[in-house]
């Protein structure tokens, strides 16, 4: 991922500006469900799955019909134990991402990008230095203002990470005319790379375009990702059963607390709180400026509340 423009860090300031929090329980202090601003717990479906949810707003053709979409396809079924693992470990993520998609108006399958970028792994960290699930740089998480310090690497958290690659893709989005492959290899290279290929191209089609050969198979590979995903049963695949819900909620402090006594005394995973905080590298977490937040399990949440 590049560096953002101007107008994407317009765009977040806006993003970030405008909550999209309300208040679970407002008898229960502190504690918060993120979702979109016109979310109602009513309309959820927990029976649903998020796969069959997601795909009913996928927005864009395919391709399964062009070679290059049906080779990565054919490397997606080759490996279907590491295609479930990788979708598996959306699960604390994706019902968040996907309804992010959807307060921003953006196809529904660039909730699917972790999958190609970290296999939904917050800890993973490229040979450049790109981390977390969108794989942000630094530069890009300065520009952002997304923090990384010695204790703390914002650009593993979900909320924040998703909101600056969303925006940057609400931006791409804009920049080439709702020109969706353009945007996502954009996403991938950078918009002058892409930008650049166009006009020695004299085209706007993303297929006939001289790009890097990393990004001509990124496109392909989202699109193979989505297609599996629309139609699982055509390429007899079990997606991995991930319930159509929110998965976490966040809890604010005040004061120090300590992950393992927090999980603990809550009743959780220890490995389940280091899975929806990865982006705090100490097992004692400090508030900042006078408080800071912890995703934990929504059933949880209360019983975490009260210990901070």
């Amino acid at each position: 991922m590049q560096i953002l423009t101007n107008l994407t860090k317009y765009l977040l300031f806006i993003v970030l500006s405008c909550s999209l929090l309300f208040t679970w329980n407002t008898d229960i202090p502190n504690l918060s469900l993120l979702a979109t601003p016109d979310y109602d717990a009513s309309s959820v479906s927990p029976n649903a799955s998020i796969w069959s949810m997601m795909s009913r707003d996928f927005e864009l053709d395919h391709k399964a019909n062009y070679k290059q979409v049906q080779a990565e396809i054919r490397k997606l079924l080759a490996d279907q134990d590491k295609l479930q693992s990788i979708l598996k470990a959306a699960q604390p993520y994706i019902y968040f991402i996907y309804k992010q998609t959807q307060a921003r108006g953006l196809p529904a399958e660039l909730a699917l990008i972790p999958v190609i970028e970290s296999e939904f792994n917050p800890n993973d960290k490229s040979n450049k230095g790109a981390t977390g699930l969108w794989q942000l740089m630094p530069g890009t998480a300065r520009e952002l203002g997304i923090q990384v310090k010695g204790s703390y690497d914002g650009r593993r958290n979900v909320i924040a990470s998703t909101q600056a690659a969303l925006a940057y893709f609400k931006d791409l989005g804009f920049l080439f005319k709702g020109n969706w492959y353009l945007a996502i290899a954009a996403y991938n290279s950078g918009q002058g790379r892409v930008e650049s290929a166009m006009k020695r191209k004299g085209s706007d089609d993303f297929w006939n375009l001289k790009l890097p050969r990393e990004t001509q198979l990124y496109v392909p590979k989202l699109l193979a990702v989505a297609a599996i995903v629309k139609n699982p049963e055509k390429y007899g695949v079990e997606l991995p059963p991930i319930e159509n819900q929110p998965y976490f909620a966040e809890v604010k402090f005040k004061k120090s607390v300590n992950l393992a006594s927090i999980a603990k005394k809550a009743g959780i995973d220890e490995r389940t709180l280091h899975t929806l905080n990865p982006d705090f590298k100490q097992a004692t977490l400090a508030p900042s400026k006078g408080k800071e937040t912890l995703l934990v399990p929504i059933s949880k949440a209360p019983a975490v509340v009260r210990q901070v």
